[in-house]
This record gives structure tokens, sequence and C-alpha cells, in this order.
């Protein structure tokens, strides 16, 4: 019987290592997703889930309720697991729409820089929470960026792409997706943004979102903006 005892540890160790491989697996799959434009210059693209989230938010909670000691300890445990497993599998939204156009943004650059470059330049990349960065679980929000390309005199069409990136307040990756930005021609002001709905039951705390633009697959730029979940 002692022996028995002995056991539950490591197996919730085991346990516990195991939904984070899962977990970690799902939030690295990459979503695929697809543009439409429209007569407004608009696109978006939704991303289904890479991954079940009734299945990692049940084994979420499994785990997370073998490590509560008391009988409350493995509700709450459970409830942050659960939360934690659909953190993996939750779904974007991305929009793109052009704010101003490639001659009005060439203009501005010649005249703070006196010469347009000769390769594609990123000259302003800058991200933020909305409407808040204080968001409640359950809910939905956004993280919206301003995205200037200069197109260069000796240079094509670059191809531009965006991430984002889900960080817990103890600095683990929870979640990344990756969309191309394929309403970005190559020049002008870009608004974008990813929309999406944090799960029920995830712990509070200071969470950390990062978004990356990429050119012709090279990171170019990122921005880290600290969100705040509140019950």
């Amino acid at each position: 019987m002692s022996i028995n005892t002995r056991r539950f540890p490591s197996i919730g160790m085991l346990a516990g290592s195991m939904c984070f491989v899962v977990l970690s697996g799902c939030a690295q799959m990459p979503a695929q997703s697809s543009a439409s434009s429209t007569a407004s210059n608009e696109s978006s693209a939704a991303s289904p889930p890479s991954c079940n989230p009734v299945v990692t938010g049940t084994i979420g909670a499994v785990v997370g309720s073998l490590f509560g000691k008391s009988g409350k300890d493995k509700v709450v445990g459970a409830a942050v697991g659960a939360g934690v497993g659909a953190l993996a599998c939750m779904a974007y939204n991305y929009h793109v729409k052009q704010v101003r156009d490639a001659k009005a943004v060439s203009a501005d650059y010649v005249r703070q820089r006196g010469a347009l470059p000769a390769t594609n330049t990123v000259s302003s990349y800058i991200s933020e929470m909305a409407p808040s960065s204080t968001v409640k679980a359950g809910t939905q929000t956004e993280m919206q960026s301003k995205i200037v390309v200069v197109n260069g005199t000796r240079d094509v069409t670059p191809k531009l792409s965006e991430t984002l990136t889900l960080y817990s307040p103890d600095g683990k990756q929870l979640s990344t997706v990756t969309k191309p930005a394929t309403e970005i021609s190559g020049t002008g002001e870009y608004q974008t943004s990813f929309i999406f709905n944090l799960p029920k039951g995830i712990k509070e705390g200071r969470y950390t979102v990062r978004s990356t633009l990429q050119m012709n697959d090279h990171t170019v730029s990122s921005n880290e903006v600290p969100m705040t979940v509140v019950s």
C-alpha cells in the first residue's frame, strides 16, 4: 500500500511532462490561413485551431488537478490547467488595412531622410493592445500594429508576414501564430490586427504579447506589449 502512495507524485510529474509536450506541440504548429481582399483594400484571415481545444483543455485540467493537495486546490488547479490547454488552441483572426498610399509614405521619407532607400525599408513598426491592455479572461482582445513600408529604388516588392506570440507571467511561451500580410504590396502605411478570445480559467497576472514582423522570411522588427489578465 505504501509503495503505491509513493508512486503518486511521480505519476503526477509524468503526466505534467506529457501535457507540456502536447500543449507545446499544439502551440507551435503553424495554423493554415487564407486572405481575401475587399473593395476597401482590407483583408482578413481566420485561423482554425491547429489542435483540439477540448482535448488539450481536458488534459490540462487533469494535470492541473493532480498538483492540488486539497479538494479546493484540485478544483483551482483543474480550472487553471484547462485554461492553459485552451490557450494552445486559440483561434486568431487577422486583418490588414491600408491607411496611407505609397506616394504619401515616400514623400514623408524623403522629407525626413533626403532620399528614398535603395532597398525596401520598414521605417516604422508599432504595436499596442486594443481597446485596453487590461483584459478579462473569457473575453475578446486585439493586438493592433502600424507598419510603414518604403519601397526601395533598386528592390522588388517584398513579402511580409507577422507573428504574434503570447507569454505567461513567468515567461513561458503559451501560443504563437504567423500570418502572411498579403495585402501589403511593398509600400505604404498599413494597420494590422490579431483578434483572439482569451479562454476562461487562465491565471490572472501580467502576460507579454510579442509581435514580430518578417520581410522576405527575415525578422526586421518586433514589439513587446504587456497584457494584464483579470477574472
